[in-house]
This record gives structure tokens, C-alpha cells and sequence, in this order.
């Protein structure tokens, strides 16, 4: 039985009990020479109770619909808020899933990049270790030039020619140090300077019968090539290979004196 049914019920056995004893109350109504007087009162109060009754039985019916209503619309509230919360839980859980995936692809691209970045940094150092053994095995002075004239890279042998620590010299101007001065003592202005065109218009310049001029201040004769670096098309450098002709200038000299 609805629990509206029940409860309207409850009050109807409510009010006949209590019209039942109403009507006791006197009890000359049932038994006293007055008795036919009496029951117009008991009739009224009947009928005050049977209109008191309806009344009340209408306000909580309307009470009662209501809170059904208000009950039905709160269940129809519920289960849209649960309709929605399975609808997002469901988007989140596809979210949460696709970005998942995308870190999984992210992570395994950046594994793979580092990978990749970590072979490429070991060949490089293999390719510059070889290239440092070759430079420090060629015979003649090695050294690089980038655009404002200053040693970038020197090999053991030009070092040695030169007096320096290889070190010594990075960073350093070349002309400054070592081909400021002409073989008969005049200045040698860099802008005439073979090697400093190089890397200025990106031609291979030679040089010959020129001296280079070792730290302790002794100059020695030289001749030497200037090669120009090109990367991606664009001037970086130059780089300079030379040789000490010391040796072979005695030589001929003897030969000459003899």
C-alpha cells in the first residue's frame, strides 16, 4: 500500500475514534428524557469532525503529492547526475587512455631521439679523436682560423715550431703572434697577409719564402697553403698547413756555399 493510502487511512481511524468518543461524552445523549434534544449537537459535531477530516485529508494529500513530487524529481535529478558522472567518467577514462598513448609515443620518440643523439654524439668524439691522432701524426704545423683571425685548434708539431703549448695558442691572434714581421724586419699588415684572405674572400692562398716568428723572438723560414672552411655553404675559417724549412734552407745554403 502507498505510504500516502496508509497514512490518510490512519488519520480517518484517527477522527472516527475520536468522534465516537465525542459522542459518549454525554452520556444523556444515549439515555435521558433529553435524548432527542440532544443529537442535533452530536449530529453537528460529526459532521464538524467528517469537514475537519476532509480538510486535513486534503492538505496532507497536497503535502504529501508534493513531497512525491518533489521525491520523483529529486530520483529524476539523481539519476541524470548519475547518467552524467558515467558519461564523464567514461570521457575521462577515453582521455586518460589517449593520453596515455600519446606519452607512450612522446616517451618512445624521445628514447629513441636520445639514442639516436647519444650514437651521433659518440661518433663525433670517435671522429674527432681520429682526426686529433691524424693531426698529431701529420709532420707539418696544423692550425685553424675562424673569421676574426684567432686560433681555434693547433696540432703537437706546430706547436713545437712555434714554442708554444698547444693550448697557449687558442684563442689567440696568429698574425699577432706569428706573422706580424717580413723576413727583412718590415711591419706585415694583416690585410696583406695570404692567410688572412682566406678566410676573408673563401680562396686557397699560398705563401713562400716568408718567415714565421717562434715565441722566443727568433723567426724561421716557412712556406705554407691557407684553405678556407665552408659550412652549409657559409665562411668559417680557414685552416693552415706549414712547413718549417729550416732544415732545407741550411741545406741549400751549404750547397750554395760549396
Amino acid at each position: 500500500m502507498p505510504e500516502k493510502t496508509r497514512f490518510i487511512g490512519q488519520l480517518g481511524i484517527l477522527f472516527l475514534v475520536a468522534a465516537v468518543l465525542l459522542a459518549l461524552m454525554d452520556r444523556q445523549m444515549l439515555t435521558g428524557p433529553e435524548t432527542l434534544s440532544q443529537w442535533p449537537f452530536a449530529l453537528l459535531s460529526l459532521l464538524l469532525l467528517a469537514g475537519l477530516f476532509v480538510v486535513v485529508a486534503l492538505l496532507v494529500n497536497h503535502r504529501l503529492g508534493a513531497l512525491v513530487r518533489r521525491g520523483d524529481d529529486l530520483e529524476r535529478q539523481l539519476a541524470q547526475v548519475r547518467e552524467e558522472c558515467e558519461h564523464n567518467r567514461s570521457e575521462l577514462e577515453e582521455r586518460v587512455d589517449r593520453r596515455t598513448f600519446e606519452i607512450s609515443v612522446a616517451n618512445a620518440s624521445l628514447n629513441r631521439e636520445i639514442a639516436e643523439r647519444i650514437q651521433a654524439e659518440t661518433e663525433m668524439r670517435q671522429l674527432k679523436r681520429r682526426l686529433e691522432l691524424i693531426l698529431e701524426s701529420a709532420g707539418e704545423g696544423i692550425f685553424g682560423l675562424d673569421l676574426d683571425g684567432q686560433v681555434t685548434f693547433v696540432n703537437r708539431a706546430a706547436a713545437e715550431m712555434l714554442g708554444w703549448e698547444p693550448d697557449d695558442l687558442v684563442g689567440l691572434s696568429h698574425h699577432a703572434l706569428i706573422h706580424h714581421t717580413r723576413a727583412d724586419g718590415s711591419p706585415y699588415p694583416v690585410d696583406e697577409c695570404p692567410i688572412h684572405q682566406a678566410y676573408r674572400d673563401g680562396k686557397v692562398h699560398f705563401g713562400a719564402d716568408e718567415v714565421f716568428w717562434h715565441k722566443n723572438g727568433q723567426s724561421f723560414p716557412v712556406d705554407y697553403i691557407s684553405t678556407p672552411i665552408h659550412e652549409n655553404r657559409q665562411l668559417r675559417g680557414a685552416v693552415v698547413v706549414f712547413r718549417d724549412l729550416t732544415a732545407l734552407t741550411r741545406l741549400r745554403t751549404g750547397e750554395e756555399s760549396s
